[in-house]
């Protein structure tokens, strides 16, 4: 019997995360809350193999991923050229992933870096103290933002989800999201995660506020034990350095568990790149384009 794919589904969310929980080498796409999220745009479908779950996605176009799962409980020499036909193409493979498929397969696949999927990680405690000189513009902005705005921080949940929701359709209507289609469909997975806020396991964020009225808010989630993943965040053109002050207050008030922060991919947008590479990325979760030749 071949591999049999299915829409995802919340029945088995408690399952699939129990199984990505196994993975050596987590990528901040492949978490339940990231798929449901985004499924609207990307049509995601997923296949159960054993100790693995694969995933691929339908839209824009079809699109093969790598598999969440015990990677160690594998013979890939095996499985990979029986499962998958020649020629099969996987994208967004994390980098230990796709160097052992290289050692078991030699000669027999081909690797291609991605670059604009690399996720930036970075230590929690360099974005909360912003020490020294790699970070002391940063610093000022916030230091700047606090002493003009006196904001204040609260959790995300209950009864400020509707200020969200009616900040980010606002924070949309200023920067015409319709007519951008990657403004638009993160609108999209915006409006899925706030709306299954009670459902998905493991959300918490953020919400900064300026003389009582929302100036920003982040969206996050537990990737691992010492990592947390910075899914949405979001501020108000009005305020200067709004941004700067979201990252560091959420990380303050409600990461301080934590030893790393994900802070995703730059999708290969300049500005968003230059914006992530100036927080100094400790590492990246490299990411490959693997053939099956």
């Amino acid at each position: 019997m071949g591999i049999v794919w299915e829409r995802i589904s919340f029945e088995s969310q408690e399952e699939y995360r129990e199984i990505f929980s196994k993975t050596p080498e987590r990528s901040a796409h492949y978490t339940f809350a990231s798929l449901w999220g985004w499924d609207a745009a990307c049509a995601y479908e997923w296949a159960w193999e054993g100790p693995l779950v694969w995933i691929r996605a339908n839209l824009p176009e079809r699109l093969l991923m790598a598999p969440v799962g015990d990677w160690d409980a594998v013979d890939w020499a095996e499985t990979l050229p029986k499962s998958w036909f020649r020629g099969a193409v996987f994208h967004d493979v994390p980098a230990m992933l796709a160097r052992r498929w290289q050692e078991a397969l030699r000669g027999r696949i081909r690797l291609e870096p991605s670059r604009n999927e690399w996720e930036y990680v970075h230590r929690v405690e360099d974005l909360v103290a912003l020490k020294g000189n790699r970070f002391r513009s940063k610093a000022q902005k916030v230091r700047r933002f606090m002493e003009v705005h006196r904001p204040e921080f609260e959790p995300l949940g209950g009864s400020n989800l509707g200020e969200v929701r009616a900040f980010q359709e606002e924070w949309c209507r200023v920067r015409c999201c319709e007519t951008e289609r990657a403004l638009e469909e993160e609108n999209g997975a915006i409006r899925a995660t706030l709306g299954s806020w009670e459902r998905l396991i493991g959300l918490f964020g953020g919400l900064l506020r300026v003389r009582g009225r929302v100036a920003g808010y982040t969206v996050a989630e537990p990737l691992d034990e010492e990592t947390v993943v910075i899914r949405f965040e979001k501020a108000s053109p009005e305020f200067r350095d709004a941004y700067q002050a979201m990252n560091r207050l959420f990380l303050e008030h409600s990461c301080q568990g934590f030893v790393w922060v994900n802070r995703e991919e730059d999708m290969g947008d300049p500005g968003m790149r230059e914006a992530k590479m100036s927080y100094r990325p400790e590492r990246f979760v490299e990411k490959f384009t693997v053939t099956l030749e």
